[in-house]
């Protein structure tokens, strides 16, 4: 796998990551106040702040970590293919 398909697949799996945590975020930050600093935000919602933080390196850490697990796969099986040629010879009388 060259530095070009390496860059590829990386970009894939952040945009992956980064576009599923955004989506989430959309749907549930009210729950820790996304929109207000943080001086204002409710006890409830700096508990909130912190699980998500939490779950979210989570999410992310295990991303990166399949990533690493991908490229090193794909490279382990480049390159090792390998096809057996036979050509038959027809003898003429």
């Amino acid at each position: 796998m060259d530095s070009t398909q390496k860059s590829i697949l990386t970009k894939r799996f952040q945009t992956t990551m980064i576009g599923s945590l955004f989506e989430f975020e959309k749907a549930f930050g009210y729950l820790w106040g996304q929109d207000k600093d943080e001086q204002d935000l409710t006890d409830e919602e700096l508990d909130f702040l912190d699980k998500w933080d939490f779950v979210r390196n989570q999410i992310l850490n295990n991303g990166n970590n399949q990533l690493r697990k991908a490229i090193s796969d794909i490279e382990k099986t480049t390159g090792n293919i390998k096809y057996n040629y036979r050509f038959n010879q027809k003898k003429e009388d």
